[in-house]
């Protein structure tokens, strides 16, 4: 497409097909946005809401991202929190709302359709604009995610919104779009470091626009690097914060841990992140990820349709930009084989140019032009809508979304219950100890979160009794909390016997699966 052609797009008329996606996406991702955020992924979530409860809480300083299960202060080595701090900043208007939360991330999911419209518009015209932000709207995951109080959302709208930036930047090269253009790159993976995949799609683009004279562009190495520096500086500094506080969410440094200093003696079960061999040659994983593209992150007909568009992308020298970032995005997919295969929302990198593929493959029937051959355009317009309606619907339903990851009839809402016992007794200043899961549950925020107090989390079998009772008299720690405590006391009969020397406090009827032991009142034998 050449200059002149965009600028004519850009002074035609409003695009109602394209308003009316961006509504669709709006509908599809208010659906059961007013529940908790005890659905999948929760734990995920909510050390986000815990992050940016510290912020409307205390200290609104973005430089200083604190977890409830990190102590007194729990300061954490993280990704930069524009998330967390951009929803604290509301919360001190509207007050601290789980739905408020919810609806920041969406207004950002909302966005990366917007944004793909307009990157589908510039780089194979309207109709594949259309197509892709029609796929991007209703795709199965991206729709769940997009509620989701997670990282990922704004990463996903910041990587499109980058190279659309640069695009922009290619029609016409100024210091000022250079400038935008690596800020919003460079936001990108701030938020989330596996945008940094984008610079696939960047680098195609410079190609398919200037070719091998994109190496002499000052402007464009002058952004990158920039932005690179940007980038690499952050996660520098929340590198130091983990070797001051032994605290970080994953992003170098394996997580689910403790200084050992704190808990030297515990064997942690951290999830690694990067790819085996075992798996990597596994049936299964190759298997269960075609089928996780193919259900839940495309659907059937966004899956064709993808497949379609990358072998026109071959021939194509326009489609260059999407050919490199989806190579960059399933390069990522192989090598953090392990944690893409455990967490869905991973794969959402790779998703904006699978679905700009799709848009260059769908666009005839997101062309009046097209469909006017075939039908009166009004008549035409109303039997391929409703063909793309429920096709949506049919894999919406079909997915395996609302089982798997909404989860109507399994959601964590013990968690909520038994936190808001523990502020009916607990000072506000009480340090906890508390046990969430069987396994892999060290640094789980979720009855910390809701019980509103500050401490340390570990799992049913790293817990133990030397720890407790490190953190007892040293760190001044009152209670012991566990949301499975028959599984944990007849599990461990060191822990059974250590606790037992103090007094337990009563659980309501309803919970009794809750331990509570005051580790302030030692029992009376």
């Amino acid at each position: 497409m050449t200059t002149i052609d965009r600028e004519a797009g850009r002074r035609s008329s409003f695009d109602l097909a394209a308003f009316c996606i961006i509504l669709i996406a709006a509908a599809f991702r208010l659906y059961r946005i007013n529940i908790p955020l005890v659905d999948a992924h929760s734990w995920r979530q909510v050390t986000n809401a815990d992050i940016a409860r510290h912020f409307s809480e205390g200290i609104m300083n973005p430089f200083v991202p604190r977890v409830s299960w990190g102590g007194v202060n729990g300061v954490v080595g993280m990704e930069f929190p524009l998330l967390q701090y951009l929803t604290a900043s509301i919360w001190l208007v509207t007050g601290e709302s789980e739905f408020v939360a919810r609806l920041v991330a969406a207004a950002f999911s909302v966005g990366a359709v917007i944004a793909t419209y307009f990157l589908g518009t510039r780089l194979l015209g309207r109709p594949a604009g259309r197509a892709a932000a029609f796929l991007m709207a209703v795709s199965p995951s991206t729709v769940y995610f997009g509620r989701s109080f997670i990282s990922d959302t704004p990463m996903l709208m910041f990587s499109i919104a980058a190279v659309l930036a640069w695009d922009r930047y290619f029609d016409r090269p100024t210091t000022v779009r250079a400038v935008i253009a690596a800020l919003v790159t460079a936001l990108a993976a701030l938020v989330k470091l596996p945008a940094i995949l984008v610079l696939g799609g960047i680098g195609g683009l410079a190609l398919s626009r200037l070719g091998w004279a994109a190496l002499r562009d000052k402007r464009l190495w002058a952004g990158t690097v920039a932005a690179l520096g940007i980038i690499g500086a952050w996660y520098w500094y929340a590198d130091r914060i983990y070797l001051e506080t032994g605290l970080t969410q994953a992003v170098f440094r394996p997580s689910g841990t403790y200084p050992t200093d704190l808990a030297g003696e515990v064997f942690y079960r951290s999830v690694s992140h990067w790819a085996t061999s075992e798996l990597l040659f596994s049936r299964e994983f190759w298997v269960g990820m075609t089928m996780r593209f193919w259900e839940l992150h495309l659907t059937p007909f966004g899956f064709i349709g993808a497949i379609v568009g990358t072998v026109v992308a071959w021939r194509n020298r326009r489609l260059t930009p999407l050919a490199l970032w989806t190579a960059a995005g399933f390069a990522l997919v192989v090598v953090a084989a392990q944690g893409q295969w455990y967490h869905e929302f991973h794969q959402l990198p790779v998703l904006p140019p699978l679905a700009l593929l799709f848009g260059a493959a769908a666009a005839p029937l997101f062309d009046a032009a097209f469909l006017r051959r075939f039908a009166p355009l009004p008549l035409a317009i109303l039997v391929v809508g409703a063909g793309w309606g429920a096709a949506s619907f049919a894999a919406f339903g079909g997915s395996g979304v609302i089982r798997q990851l909404y989860r109507p009839d399994n959601l964590a809402e013990k968690f909520i219950a038994y936190g808001s016992f523990i502020q009916s007794f607990a000072a506000p200043d009480a340090l906890l100890i508390t046990v969430d899961y069987e396994a892999a549950g060290v640094n789980s925020p979720m009855l910390l979160y809701y019980a509103r107090r500050q401490g340390w989390s570990f799992d049913m079998f790293s817990i133990s009794p030397r720890v407790i009772e490190r953190l007892r008299t040293k760190q001044g720690v009152r209670y012991f909390v566990s949301s499975m405590g028959p599984e944990q006391m007849s599990a461990r009969d060191d822990l059974k016997l250590y606790l037992d020397g103090f007094e337990h406090v009563a659980s309501p009827p309803g919970m009794w699966r809750l331990l509570v032991v005051d580790l302030g009142k030692l029992r009376t034998r």
